[in-house]
């Protein structure tokens, strides 16, 4: 099976990780061309025949400090297993989609890696296709508890665990700690002072000036995966879903009242001109908005632009609900050591994998353990991310159909921001979503 047509959305501009998530790959056949081999095979220690079982992995490329984290933790394991060598690939981020093509490349050639590192809202289509292999005989209850569930739920499909991560994501709502003084307005602190829709309505247009936006949602990404990321929660918040629970019809779901209500209140932000569809790069930093809706990554330019900042808890609607996913590990079904890879996929989210991958990249940590041994997660603002990841953190749908859904739903998001009558075309790209369902409902 070609995965073209499925994985062509997991490239682009993806906001789950601290970097951009675009994707790079090779040539159809052979090992892809454009890759950094690493483990100890980057130092010039090759494997020294007397392994019983040489892993081969592959990891996208992010940032140079993530980057080298993870050669790090491949080349502990290396060396704390001398059954085992890991031969990794760190495949080099071009700003495309090349990730997703090599991955598309090997299986049409057979010489998939033995783990493989994949966006976490695209395990249902590795599933689907038979890529990765359910691994819930080889986690422990004991381990299985101490991921935070949104991991868990990003990595199952059909009641089966394939996949697990190393690191979450969350969009906590950012503010400009001078402004909020100057305005005498006081910022809410824990989840159960999140601010409603109506509050944060009203305190976005008080914020608003001419000279600056109450909130920055950063539109400047495009329509794409973050308008899913950062914005389905406001759908999920209200009650309603983009698809159905057991995944088999978006029809009342994406176009249902609660989506069309969560969209509605969307696009009274941008009509109340509370938010910019043409941020710049650095609004928020810059102090041209009061407020912003962001990611992890927002804190790291926020605190390298001097900005008094402070997180505030995701507003809600009916409940609590806030955005996450981000990269995870899988087992291939082509590894002819699965126990081998698990113990490896286990490595780069063990307790010492995912505290230091959360303290290289600032992105919150997928087990709990982490953050209750991670000062900065105890105290404000970080703990604003910590309540969000164990209490309202909620996975996008897992369904093979996702590249398409998250599309659409993306493609309504952007409508309802240049103030489009909205329910014509939730209806319209339900209809896109139902015939890709087709071919997995038949």
């Amino acid at each position: 099976m070609s995965l073209a047509g499925i994985l062509a959305a997991c490239g682009g501009n993806d906001a789950d990780s601290s970097t951009e998530e675009a994707q790079n790959g090779g040539d159809e056949g052979d090992t892809p061309s454009d890759v950094v081999e690493t483990g100890d095979v980057d130092q010039g220690v090759e494997a020294s025949g007397d392994e019983d079982v040489v892993l081969d992995m592959w990891i996208h490329q992010t940032g140079e400090d993530e980057t080298d984290f993870y050669i790090e933790r491949i080349d502990a394991f290396n060396e704390a297993n001398d059954h085992i060598h890991v031969n990794a690939e760190i495949i080099i981020d071009d700003g495309g989609s090349s990730y997703s093509d090599a991955v598309n490349a090997s299986l049409v050639a057979g010489n998939l890696p033995d783990v493989l590192a994949l966006d976490g809202p695209y395990v249902a289509s590795f599933a689907e296709a038979d890529i990765l292999m359910a691994v819930d005989d080889y986690l422990s209850d004991e381990d299985r508890s101490d991921f935070v569930d949104s991991i868990l739920e990003q990595g199952s499909y059909n009641g089966e665990l394939y996949s697990l991560g190393a690191m979450e994501a969350s969009v906590p709502l950012y503010y400009n700690k001078d402004i909020f003084e100057e305005e005498g307005i006081e910022a809410p602190e824990t989840l159960e002072d999140a601010w409603t829709w109506d509050e944060f309505m009203e305190v976005a247009q008080e914020l608003t000036t001419e000279d600056r936006y109450g909130l920055n949602m950063f539109m400047n990404y495009g329509v794409g995966e973050w308008l899913t990321f950062m914005g389905a929660p406001f759908v999920w918040s209200n009650n309603g879903d983009i698809i159905s629970e057991d995944g088999t019809t978006s029809e009342g779901y994406l176009n249902g009242p609660e989506t069309l209500e969560a969209l509605e209140y969307v696009k009274s932000l941008f009509e109340e001109g509370v938010v910019d569809l043409t941020p710049g790069e650095m609004q928020f930093e810059e102090g041209n908005a009061a407020m912003a809706l962001g990611g992890p990554w927002i804190a790291v330019s926020a605190e390298d632009a001097d900005l008094n900042w402070g997180m505030m808890p995701y507003p809600y609607s009916e409940q609590m609900k806030s955005p996450s996913g981000s990269m995870a590990y899988g087992v291939t079904t082509s590894s002819e050591h699965p126990d081998e890879a698990f113990e490896l996929m286990h490595w780069m989210t063990n307790e010492e994998s995912v505290e230091g991958l959360s303290e290289v990249t600032g992105m919150p940590p997928a087990r709990i353990s982490a953050f209750e041994s991670m000062d900065k997660y105890q105290e404000l603002p970080w703990s604003i991310m910590r309540e969000q990841v164990i209490e309202t953190a909620h996975a996008r749908p897992q369904t093979p159909a996702y590249p398409v859904l998250t599309d659409a739903f993306a493609q309504a998001f952007h409508a309802a921001a240049l103030g489009e009558d909205i329910q014509p075309v939730l209806d319209q790209q339900v209809q896109r979503v139902e015939r890709e369902l087709q071919r997995f409902n038949d």
